[in-house]
């Protein structure tokens, strides 16, 4: 297979990532035609005039310009982190008026305005290609085909789908190929559908004829070489059978939407970084379910934020993995299925509710270039695992928030394991598992802990009940596993007061505040 165009394109993210890194990561990229090579081309007109019915792209591109600048600022920075990002907010607004309306249809059949190339592929297969600027509208179904954007590069485009099936059996359903900023809007009450076949026809990288440069092959059901963001109420399915869901080689926002992604590779990858700050996400990867892979300074992170943000993962490999950062700043997370659950450098819970289930860790800083980093000062987080639930490569620091493991039963791992220093000020910290690793926060924290192996396994289902030396009850907890340790910290312990703990009744340990009884094969709380 041959390309018929492909363009070299740079840009920059705006990116503050405070505490961690120094500067702006500039990540170069380039975009590419769709997989098979234009064999005929004709611009369609729909019926009417383009002026009449819905405009022309040059009118939508000076509406977009018209509004430059008051778009002109980004976002505000988002969390503690200070992610700043290409989105406005304001992205699923559009003028209907000057849009360009596009029906899809199969054979060729496609119509279009101005702006809009219909053609087939040596393959057979029907492409639209966007070729302008503005905003396009497109509704109806491509059984074998794609759309492509393929702008200038210094140009922006908005893609609304209005009830739009695309299947490929070349490559991605929804490319976009060269653009600034590509949008794309899911149309109030729409159901949209985008697929992608087992096997790509473009599966090497190829060379830019015009400037010599290595073009990476496309590799998700909705790909885009530009900076993407997704807005809008609709519905969009991605069904990936061949690679990624939804990837971005730059950044990629998703505001709102209701959107599902089934991918046999990696679920949704925004690869400087991916910022959801609303809409409600389901995905289901064999790889990583959210990922964000670019090791260069100020990237590789993500943001989840947004009170109404709601997002169900299911992975083969890890949840949530960004290479630097991973910031929890609002909404519900919920991680049914993973070998690793949040995996980064650096990993920071302000707010919002996440449940994390792991085969292995649940929580994993680890970094082989940075001192790795939790940072928990709000928000309710569970983690449940096999192997180690709340795991730091490097330190610690809980000032606020509640945090409640349900660790593994098995000696080789703990409910806590941090190779640094765990300092606790505030907040709640309850973590039961097995005893042979158990560890605490460090005994210089300034809220007191307690740490205690149990005299015996409790099952679960049972409830480990503390109580002060006058019988008052300081936590009661609903183990969810059988249960041999308990490390907690609430801010109704006190230093050096003594603490009974018991199971049905029946006492299991005792535990003074801030003095530690090491446990087995290494294990310990820190001194």
């Amino acid at each position: 297979m041959s390309t018929t165009r492909t363009r070299l394109r740079t840009t920059a993210a705006s990116l503050a990532v405070a505490a961690l890194m120094a500067g702006c990561g500039v990540q170069e990229t380039t975009g590419s035609t769709a997989a098979g090579s234009t064999v005929s081309t004709s611009t369609s007109d729909s019926e009417g005039s383009a002026e009449e019915t819905s405009g022309t792209a040059e009118e939508s591109a000076a509406a977009s310009e018209d509004g430059e600048a008051a778009d002109d600022d980004t976002e505000e920075a988002i969390g503690s982190v200070g992610l700043t990002t290409h989105a406005d907010g304001d992205e699923a607004d559009y003028d209907a008026a000057s849009a360009v309306s596009v029906e899809l249809a199969d054979d060729g059949g496609s119509s279009a305005g101005s702006g809009v190339e219909v053609s087939s592929t040596e393959e057979g297969t029907d492409l639209v290609t966007i070729t302008e600027a503005g905003t396009y509208v497109l509704s109806g179904t491509l059984t074998d085909g794609q759309v492509v954007v393929d702008v200038p590069e210094e140009d922006d485009v908005t893609v609304v789908l209005d009830g739009v099936e695309i299947t490929s059996s070349l490559g991605s359903a929804l490319q976009i190929s060269s653009a600034e900023d590509a949008t794309v809007v899911l149309a109030d009450g729409s159901d949209n559908a985008l697929t992608d076949p087992e096997t790509y026809a473009q599966t090497e990288a190829s060379v830019d004829e015009e400037t010599g440069e290595e073009v990476d092959a496309p590799n998700a059901a909705l790909y885009s070489t530009a900076d993407l963001t997704i807005a809008g109420t609709g519905a969009l399915t991605v069904e990936s059978y061949g690679s990624d869901g939804i990837t971005s080689k730059d950044g990629l926002v998703i505001l709102s939407g209701e959107i599902t992604v089934n991918a046999v590779d990696d679920g949704i990858r925004g690869k400087d970084f991916l910022s959801i700050q609303g809409g409600t996400l389901t995905v289901t990867a064999n790889g990583d379910a959210l990922k964000s892979d670019n090791t260069e300074d100020g990237t590789g992170i993500i943001t989840v934020s947004g009170d109404s943000t709601e997002i169900t993962v299911a992975a083969g490999d890890d949840a949530v993995k960004a290479e630097n950062v991973i910031d929890l700043v609002d909404g519900t997370l919920t991680v049914t299925q993973s070998l690793e659950g949040l995996e980064s450098a650096r990993i920071v819970v302000e707010g919002g509710t996440t449940e994390v289930t792991a085969s292995d860790d649940a929580l994993n800083a680890a970094s082989d270039t940075v001192t790795p980093s939790v940072e928990i000062s709000g928000g309710e987080l569970t983690l449940t695992s096999d192997g180690d639930g709340l795991d730091s490569n490097g330190t610690v620091t809980m000032t606020g928030g509640m945090v409640v493991v349900n660790g593994p039963t098995m000696d080789g791992n703990g409910a806590v394991d941090v190779d640094g220093d765990f300092l606790l000020s505030g907040g709640t910290l309850t973590a039961v598992g097995s005893a042979g690793m158990m560890m605490a926060p460090s005994t210089d924290s300034e809220q007191a802990s307690i740490a205690t192996a149990l005299s015996g396994s409790v099952a679960a289902g049972e409830t480990l009940t503390v109580t002060d030396a006058d019988g008052a009850v300081v936590a009661e907890v609903e183990v969810t596993k059988d249960t041999a340790s308990l490390v907690l910290s609430t801010a109704d312990l006190v230093a050096g007061e003594t603490y009974t703990v018991t199971a049905g009744g029946t006492e299991v340990a005792t535990a003074t505040a801030g003095e530690y009884a090491r446990g087995g094969m290494g294990g310990g709380p820190r001194p």
